[in-house]
């Protein structure tokens, strides 16, 4: 039975479902890559085993068809160039595989680089620890390939000292952002939107915080001297206390306004403000909430977020995590 299968997978007529095989993988390959993504059609097909496997046998099939036909000879030279030249292909294809790298370096004009950006995309992991009072760090990093569409779960167990612990796959979703969503139990937040390199941006002060935005200073029920401050007012309404003077125009009905210096005036909301070189809107009142990754479709920067759980002598904690191929973010301590 086994010498059967052997013979087969090593037949003229193994190799022409070989020929049938993958154009079609191909074929789907493309539609699936406009359908959904490249890194969908990788995981799908073009990186999956089974693809690689019917390389390894177009290359077993080749060397054999060599020997079979009696190839090496001067009269079927041509033949034999062709299949010499199908096997080097895909040699050179598996070493760029699984040896070679691809990415991306960024050199300033004038300047020089030693780094680059990978194409491939890395969930690094720092564990930090001690040992006999002494700073400790394990260091995890492993290349992954994510898609809504498909089955991306894994799961990493090591142990730091002799303490095991795990990280495993929650959750995948693609073009998303950092977003506060509402929640009673949340702290209060006030957001400003500007546009000073000619993209909208969001921002959200923090009450009892300074937050800086373009080097302008802005305090949310929080007296900074030098800072633009918003407070709360007796009867719950907003008021706005500028160092600069400036301007505003409230956008529902076209009404203008100067916006004087050191003096307590209400804050109007989605009113068009000017002042210090900078144009802000604040476009709600205050909201409790808490930050967490959401959705969008409409941010010209979009990411993709990562959920992880990481579980150590019986606690566990979902970690969601923000990047993108070509994107290097702050690592996010937990």
């Amino acid at each position: 039975m086994g010498k059967k299968i052997i013979s087969f997978l090593i037949s003229t007529r193994f190799t022409a479902v070989l020929f049938i095989l993958f154009p079609l993988s191909m074929g789907i390959g493309t539609f699936i890559e406009s359908y959904y993504n490249t890194t969908t059609a990788k995981i799908l097909i073009y990186n999956a085993w089974w693809f690689e496997l019917m390389m390894v046998f177009f290359v077993i099939n080749f060397t054999f068809n060599i020997k079979r036909y009696n190839l090496l000879s001067f009269k079927k030279w041509p033949v034999l160039l062709l299949h010499i030249s199908w096997i080097l292909i895909i040699l050179g294809a598996g070493i760029t595989r699984y040896i070679g790298f691809e990415g991306v370096m960024p050199i300033r004009e004038n300047a020089s680089s030693n780094t680059f950006l990978s194409e491939k995309t890395y969930l690094t992991i720092n564990v930090d620890g001690e040992d006999n009072g002494q700073p400790l760090r394990k260091y995890l990093e492993g290349d992954l390939l994510l898609s809504e569409s498909t089955n991306n779960y894994f799961k990493w167990n090591y142990d730091f000292k002799g303490q095991d612990f795990l990280v495993e796959y929650v959750n995948f979703i693609e073009n998303v952002k950092e977003g506060l969503v509402e929640d009673i139990n949340g702290k209060e937040y006030l957001k400003i939107v500007e546009a000073s390199d000619g993209n909208r941006h969001d921002h959200y002060l923090e009450s009892g915080k300074v937050t800086s935005i373009h080097n302008i200073l802005f305090a949310l029920n929080n007296d900074t001297k030098g800072a633009i401050n918003i407070n709360y007012n007796d009867d719950g309404s907003l008021s706005i206390n500028s160092p600069f003077e400036g301007n505003y125009m409230r956008m529902a009905d076209q009404l203008k306004g100067n916006l004087l210096t050191n003096t307590n005036q209400p804050l109007i909301l989605r009113s068009l403000y000017n002042t210090a070189g900078l144009q802000f809107v604040f476009p709600e009142n205050i909201i409790k909430g808490k930050f967490e990754i959401v959705k969008s479709e409409d941010d010209p920067t979009q990411q993709d977020g990562l959920f992880i759980k990481i579980s150590s002598n019986g606690d566990s904690k979902v970690v969601g995590l923000l990047g993108a191929k070509g994107i290097v973010n702050t690592p996010k301590k937990n």
